[in-house]
């Protein structure tokens, strides 16, 4: 997105203090995004958080713009393996076939992804 902003621009500064997480300005152990300094418009900001929680503007001139982005559940399940494979202190060494039965049983919850579409 941020590229898309700016013509294609390609930058050396750090996508996290160009475009920070919204969720990362309530936690105090994690360096704060400083909010004051991006620019009114566009501001670009991701999150993880659901359609249904984000502040919204209050009149029609402040309203926001969302671009929602959703992940094949498949690239999730490879993307999850790899990463938890990679980092030792998530403690999972099992082989790709457990995972897969473990994510094949869970239950995907779609309704966020129904509410930022309606």
């Amino acid at each position: 997105m941020w590229q898309l902003y700016n013509n294609g621009e390609v930058s050396s500064v750090d996508l996290s203090e160009r475009v920070p997480f919204l969720e990362y300005s309530t936690k105090p152990n994690v360096s704060q995004p400083d909010l004051e300094t991006l620019p009114l418009s566009p501001c670009i900001i991701k999150t993880h958080l659901s359609y249904d929680v984000i502040p919204k503007g209050e009149s029609e001139s402040t309203r926001c713009k969302y671009v929602y982005v959703a992940r094949n559940p498949k690239d999730v399940a490879v993307s999850k393996y790899k990463f938890v494979n990679s980092i030792p202190r998530c403690g999972y060494t099992g082989p790709w076939e457990f995972m897969q039965s473990c994510l094949s049983m869970a239950k995907v919850n779609i309704s966020h992804a129904t509410n930022a579409l309606s």
